[in-house]
């Protein structure tokens, strides 16, 4: 019982509310769409394609340019994609290079740790799992319910900390993959929110 409870202090403590690892997701590819056609899964998440149903065509999963992370190549019937890892935070759509109606996102949210401090807490916002060559990660963030900001660009650590000294309130982060040779960029990631008090 007691290092039930001290593995949930653990937990805790990094942030790992935001979802838990998943190590592998399977999309399938059944009557020309993508199912799930929109999927939210934690950083580091393990994603193949399967082609669920019989046909005579083949299908691709191809993220959506310039940003180009992934391109399966094709996909036929009863066969599943090389696997792709989303290492960093952010939204990435992506489509069927053969079937241009066929479309889908993933979403991949940063995690903060911990989730609630005081003015003295240093919070940790974690942006990838790990880094990767050619790309970088913005940051913005926002003060309650007001404008999104600029907080750091071209960032190559997969860690940032905050700290705000001056007073509480509510805090909301969100970062995006950068390819640094061409500038493209991935969408914003889900928002994570720290409380100070």
């Amino acid at each position: 019982m007691r290092r039930g409870i001290i593995a949930a202090a653990v937990i805790a403590s990094f942030g790992l509310t935001a979802l838990p690892a998943q190590a592998a997701v399977q999309v399938k590819i059944e009557d020309f769409r993508f199912a799930p056609s929109k999927l939210t899964v934690a950083e580091g998440t393990t994603i193949t394609w399967h082609y669920a149903n019989s046909g005579t065509t083949h299908h691709t999963s191809t993220q959506n340019a310039p940003l180009n992370l992934w391109n399966t190549g094709s996909i036929f019937p009863g066969q599943t994609s090389s696997p792709v890892v989303l290492e960093a935070a952010g939204s990435y759509a992506y489509h069927c290079a053969v079937h241009a109606s066929m479309v889908g996102i993933i979403r991949v949210p940063i995690r903060v740790s911990p989730i609630a401090g005081m003015t003295s807490t240093t919070f940790t916002i974690r942006l990838a799992t790990a880094r990767q060559t050619g790309l970088a990660y913005d940051v913005q963030k926002r003060n309650g319910a007001g404008a999104w900001r600029t907080w750091k660009t071209g960032v190559t650590a997969v860690l940032v900390r905050f700290r705000h000294p001056s007073g509480g309130g509510t805090w909301w982060f969100r970062s995006r993959l950068h390819r640094v040779s061409n500038g493209a960029r991935s969408g914003w990631s889900p928002a994570r929110r720290i409380t100070i008090s």
